[in-house]
């Protein structure tokens, strides 16, 4: 509880103190250092592009057996939303790790587009997971598959420590587990773009795109793998696993806004995740299923892919990103 002092004696202190605090701040110090509340805790963020959640249910346990493990001892939705402008790669991944909506003019990141464009930028005032995670010591890296994504590197180049952006998955996904097993970073993000590569070429839920998915799933088991080889990582390290929009079937393309395009999984796992248990049941009181729905930011929200960035910080101990508004709050419950 906050009090006021009445006593003038007290007040001209503190005002003094106020001005030598501000007075030694270096020149362009204008984010406050974070320090972690909780200890040796990390989080692995892994979103698997284009990855309709009747992929899972299709192909079962036999043939996505390292998801359906997370699902069963994690917390999870296969019913969460991407941001409601638009159901693309970019930006709904820029607004996983900002926990912004796309619309600027809205308070959001701004990332409309979905190619590589090196005259384009996010604004320097949006802050990410990575800038809270930096400002707080910890170490960040980032593996994509799309080289689009040189753009986060442009937009947080301090607070990412290590970069990847290779087009061979193989070489991606061993890089990112050989990163993970040596460094044990604080935050890794890794991105698989198998689905949505099938998807593009062959359709939706094709025989293709599913052949995709069961390869994404032992991309995911390689990197369950090196967890389960360290117990301090085992101990220590969560797993958030989404993605940045569905598939509808027999559709090469996933910008309509159905269904099936803006529909995707949402699942945690690891010591700070309570097994098999189902993310709108642990937050009846703060998120609303939406059913076949697509809800604007206005009014009962679903889980949404933007719940990333500040889910990850919570894991982490850390408080939200200052420019954020999805899950600011922090009260995303997965246990």
């Amino acid at each position: 509880m906050r009090r006021l002092f009445p006593l003038v004696s007290v007040g001209v202190f503190v005002a003094v103190v106020l001005v030598v605090a501000l007075t030694a701040l270096p020149d362009g110090a204008d984010r406050e250092e974070r320090e972690p509340s909780q200890v040796d805790r990390k989080v692995l963020a892994i979103s698997i592009d284009g990855l309709n959640p009747d992929a899972l249910a299709r192909l079962g346990q036999t043939r996505t057996p390292s998801i359906h493990r997370l699902i069963d001892e994690g917390a999870s939705t296969l019913n969460a939303r991407t941001a409601y402008e638009k159901n693309i790669t970019l930006p709904n991944h820029t607004g996983m790790v900002t926990s912004d909506p796309i619309d600027a003019d809205e308070g959001g990141h701004g990332v409309t587009w979905n190619v590589g464009d090196p005259s384009r930028s996010i604004a320097a005032t949006e802050d990410s997971v990575f800038t809270v995670a930096h400002d707080a010591g910890l170490s960040t890296g980032v593996f994509a598959t799309k080289q689009k994504f040189e753009l986060w590197q442009r937009a947080w180049e301090d607070d990412i420590d290590l970069f990847a952006a290779v087009d061979d998955h193989d070489r991606l996904v061993a890089k990112a587990a050989k990163d993970l097993a040596s460094e044990q970073r604080d935050l890794t993000f890794v991105h698989l773009s198998l689905p949505d590569v099938a998807g593009h070429a062959s359709g939706g839920m094709s025989p293709e795109y599913l052949n995709a998915v069961e390869e994404s799933d032992a991309q995911v088991g390689q990197l369950l793998d090196v967890i389960e080889a360290d117990p301090g990582l085992e101990n220590e390290l969560d797993v958030i696993l989404t993605a940045d929009h569905g598939f509808k079937p027999r559709i090469t393309n996933h910008s309509e806004k159905v269904y099936e395009n803006y529909r995707i999984p949402f699942i945690v796992w690891g010591p700070d995740a309570g097994a098999g248990e189902d993310l709108y049941r642990l937050n009846a009181d703060d998120y609303r299923d939406p059913g076949k729905g697509r809800p604007g930011y206005e009014g009962p929200q679903p889980v949404r892919n933007a719940d990333l960035g500040n889910l990850a910080l919570d894991l982490l101990g850390l408080g939200p990103i200052e420019t954020s508004d999805i899950g600011k709050e922090q009260t995303l419950d997965v246990k």
